[in-house]
């Protein structure tokens, strides 16, 4: 099976009893996703992860943007905590098709929007980006696109066992079936063909 979450957590002036309700929902509900399901957790998070991936190794990929905000720090430690990798960090790419968001008085743009997968499943995602032709949508984020190649098993359902034909052994008694019997064995070896009584 595969889960996908879709999360949108507090912006970075929200109250701290907010985010931490927030985040301790995601504590909640990402240990309830079987270990053999793939996960996949999706939304804007306005969280800035940065990009130093030696702090992050296994959650944070090289090509990471930016500086890391507090709302960051929460983030990426929740991902550390669940062996969570954020897969927009992992491909390199042009700087506009890693950032999602534009800030609206510094006009800079910033990863805010991400798809984070389990560790394991990291060479499941082949890409991830930002799709800038997607801006004058009725949003002021970039769509972001991820291009997975994930297999699903099916689980196997136990089959029936056929039960054999139980043989009626009550009829080996008469000699005259014994016979019959007999001459069937016979023509089989032969190749011709003799119905027996049932």
């Amino acid at each position: 099976m595969a889960t996908v979450i879709s999360a949108y957590a507090p912006t970075l002036d929200a109250q701290e009893e907010v985010k931490e309700a927030f985040y301790a929902d995601l504590d909640k509900i990402l240990p309830e996703v079987p270990k053999e399901d793939k996960l996949i957790l999706l939304g804007d998070f306005n969280a800035r992860v940065g990009r130093n991936h030696h702090l992050w190794r296994g959650t944070l990929g090289r090509e990471g943007v930016g500086n890391t905000n507090s709302n960051g720090i929460l983030l990426l430690t929740k991902c550390s905590e669940h062996n969570l990798v954020i897969s927009n960090t992992l491909f390199r790419q042009k700087t506009k098709f890693k950032t999602s968001w534009m800030h609206p008085r510094s006009k800079l743009w910033h990863l805010i929007d991400y798809v984070i997968v389990r560790s394991k499943d990291r060479r499941d995602v082949l890409n991830t980006r930002a799709m800038t032709s997607a801006d004058d949508c009725w949003t002021d984020h970039r769509l972001i696109r991820s291009i997975m190649s994930i297999r699903l098993m099916r689980k196997r359902r136990m089959q029936k066992r056929q039960s054999r034909p139980k043989l009626n052994i009550d009829l080996l008694g008469d000699t005259t079936y014994q016979q019959q019997l007999q001459d069937a064995l016979i023509l089989k070896n032969t190749g011709a063909h003799f119905l027996l009584p049932s």
